[in-house]
This record gives C-alpha cells, structure tokens and sequence, in this order.
C-alpha cells in the first residue's frame, strides 16, 4: 500500500517521539492511512486503545509465572484483549487490497507465536501513540 505524505509525516514524527521508534512503522501506517482514507478516526483510535490494553496486560503477564496468583485470568484477559484488537483490525482493513489483507492475515491473524510476538509489538507502538496523545491534551 503506498502511503501519503501526510501519513508518512505522521509515522515520522511518531518515530522521532517514541523511543527506539516504532517497531512496527509500515503497519501503524497502514492502520493510519486506511483510517484516513476510509474517514474512520474513532475506529483508529479503538485500535488504538486496544492495543494499549493488549500492551498493559502483556507487560503484568510477562512478570508472572504459570501458577502465580491470578495468571490464568490475565492469560484469559490477554486472549480477550488480543481477540478484541485483530477483530478492530479486521473491520477497519475491509476495504484494503487482497494484498495488504493478505500480509495482515499472515503477520496478525493466525495462531502462532509468531503471529503473538507480532501483535505484541504492534501493541507498543500503540500503547505509545496513546500515551503521545495523552501528553498531547495536557
């Protein structure tokens, strides 16, 4: 998908704020400009707070161990908050290209760990923009 100018402006000054920059530029871009393009900001921005979810969970998770009080429901938690982000994701990509669905669906879709470290990244950079757009309002 060719991204535009202002998308790319975007992604780069997301890039320049966020620490280490994005780990996953070229799909937040995707989710950026699909959600420009198709005039759905609202449904960005529950990407958006989806992913910062996803990112909170994941981050008490990883310090648990199985057994640990209270693990199986943040496992549980994790699995909802992931499930919530790809069907978010899945609505807002309707209109894109075979192509750019088919990537997604490989990168984001599936069932493998591959496809959980996948979401977990692409959950940071989101948990970033969110956190950006909170210091943005103060």
């Amino acid at each position: 998908m060719q991204l535009s100018a202002d998308t790319e402006a975007v992604l780069t000054h997301l890039s320049e704020m966020v620490e280490g920059g994005l780990r996953k530029r070229n799909d937040v871009g995707v989710l950026l400009e699909t959600g420009a393009a198709s005039n759905q900001p609202d449904l960005f921005n529950n990407i958006v707070t989806a992913g910062t979810g996803v990112w909170k969970v994941y981050g008490v998770l990883r310090h648990k161990k199985p057994g640990d009080t209270g693990y199986r429901q943040l496992e549980e938690e994790f699995a909802l908050q992931l499930n919530s982000l790809r069907e978010l994701m899945a609505t807002l990509l309707e209109p894109v290209s075979d192509d750019v669905l088919k990537r997604f669906d490989d990168v984001y879709f599936g069932l493998t760990q591959g496809v959980m470290r996948n979401l977990v990244d692409l959950s940071h950079d989101l948990a970033r923009i969110k956190d950006l757009q909170r210091d943005a309002r103060k």
